[in-house]
């Protein structure tokens, strides 16, 4: 499916560059051609400009020659002003050639079209003469003997050389056009593998998590319902006689309830419909407090139990951050055997406050430390077995997280774990309501 999406993003993104190369190509074509014809054009007006100082019959010495008003046609009287390509023609009326410096063959030029020519604007033509391209503009021009037509001069330049970089240009940008969209191909495909990846994350992690929870979910209702079908098979019984199955039943529904508050937990946080009130919390009220009430079921279980709080006041939600220590200190005294110790300490340490819970259990293996965190992720291997959710540091690490916080957990096998907790102290007005910014 990801690869499907991931193809079909690299397409899309090289057929948007294939449109917007195209697009910006052709214009770069089209305003480049009109650059150079405009330029072309700009060259044959000034050269037809004076044209009329340039005719060759201009120093003739009298009307002698009027018998044969054009003795020197087809020769050049003068020196050629123009280092350039440009040429110049004249036809007299009748279409003859009365002038062709260049010894361009007259033949294929558009006569008729150039012979059109009257008053003062030229006309322009373009045509193909011998193989090659030509751009001219042919003006009429009045002839200096009396009783003789007018004469017309056509002035042009050859296309060739526009010709030549139109096509370079052509090819530069097709070439261009064609590698950049390869680059856009290739270079679309990893960029969408990128863009997919949490999503493909997000996805398999959502996965993974109904799966774990129909697994959690299936083993309590699963005991509940044998135990119910078994009390059945006997209603005669007190329940006095199947005491076993009724607290067994007590047990499983009190172990669901706590299952779905967590999971129900964690799905408001991830959809952040879960707000975190900050306000000032002394914090070592709050340990201390937790310490105080934690301590009876320490001592039940022969384990150790001590605080020492230096924290001082902190921004935060009162009711998330004893509920965090709580998870931090439950998961403590599972794991921590008979006659062990739990410390909890913290402290205040330049703008950030640390909290931490050691304890003196069997440790965590370094391979179950990057995991602990995850949802329904026991490390059951590296600790004892216990019962539980799986969700308690997966809670831990939210409302770490939605204080600005971070949370760790530092271990070796054998020497306990140690589960560190550090948060931004922050400042509020006492009582002040949390802004929607500071909102989880």
């Amino acid at each position: 499916m990801f690869q499907k999406a991931r193809l079909r993003l690299a397409l899309w993104f090289a057929g948007v560059m294939a449109v917007v190369l195209l697009v910006v190509g052709t214009g770069a074509y089209l305003v480049s051609r009109r650059e150079l014809d405009e330029q072309i054009d700009d060259s044959i007006a000034l050269a037809t400009e004076d044209i009329d100082m340039r005719l060759p019959w201009r120093d003739l010495p009298s009307e002698s020659d009027v018998d044969d008003p054009y003795p020197d046609r087809g020769h050049d009287r003068g020196p050629k002003p123009y280092s350039t390509d440009v040429w110049e023609v004249v036809l007299s009326s009748e279409g003859d050639v009365l002038m062709n410096q260049r010894e361009l063959n007259v033949e294929q030029f558009p006569v008729d079209t150039v012979l059109a020519a009257e008053g003062t604007e030229p006309v322009w033509v373009t045509f193909t003469a011998d193989g090659e391209h030509y751009r001219a503009a042919a003006l009429a021009v009045e002839s200096p003997f009396p009783g003789q037509a007018p004469v017309v001069t056509v002035v042009g330049r050859s296309l060739e050389a526009r010709d030549y970089q139109l096509r370079l240009l052509a090819y530069v940008l097709a070439g261009g056009g064609l590698g950049g969209v390869a680059m856009a191909a290739v270079g679309g495909f990893w960029l969408a593998g990128r863009a997919l990846v949490p999503i493909r994350t997000s996805l398999e992690t959502q996965r993974r998590f109904i799966s774990d929870a129909s697994h959690e979910l299936r083993t309590p209702i699963a005991v509940m319902k044998a135990n119910a079908e078994l009390l059945l098979r006997h209603p005669e019984q007190s329940v006095e006689a199947n005491i076993d199955q009724v607290a067994a039943i007590n047990e499983e529904s009190d172990h669901l309830t706590r299952l779905v508050g967590d999971l129900l937990t964690l799905a408001r946080a991830d959809e952040q419909r879960l707000d975190v009130v900050r306000q000032e919390v002394d914090l070592d009220e709050v340990l201390g407090s937790l310490v105080r009430d934690m301590g009876a079921l320490a001592e039940a279980k022969g384990v150790q139990l001590t605080g020492q709080f230096t924290a001082g006041e902190v921004e935060g939600d009162p009711q998330r951050l004893r509920q965090l220590t709580a998870i931090l200190l439950d998961n403590a005294l599972k794991y921590t055997p008979e006659g062990g110790r739990i410390d909890v300490r913290a402290s205040r340490q330049g703008s950030r406050v640390t909290l931490s819970v050691s304890d003196t259990g069997p440790g965590i293996a370094p391979e179950h430390l990057g995991h602990i965190f995850d949802r329904f992720y026991r490390a059951d291997t590296a600790r004892a077995p216990q019962t539980g959710t799986g969700l308690g540091l997966a809670i831990a690490k939210w409302i770490a997280e939605a204080h600005n916080g971070r949370i760790a957990a530092e271990s070796q096998p054998g020497h306990g774990a140690t589960f560190t907790v550090r948060l931004p102290r922050g400042h509020v007005s006492r009582g002040s309501a949390a802004p929607d910014g500071l909102r989880a």
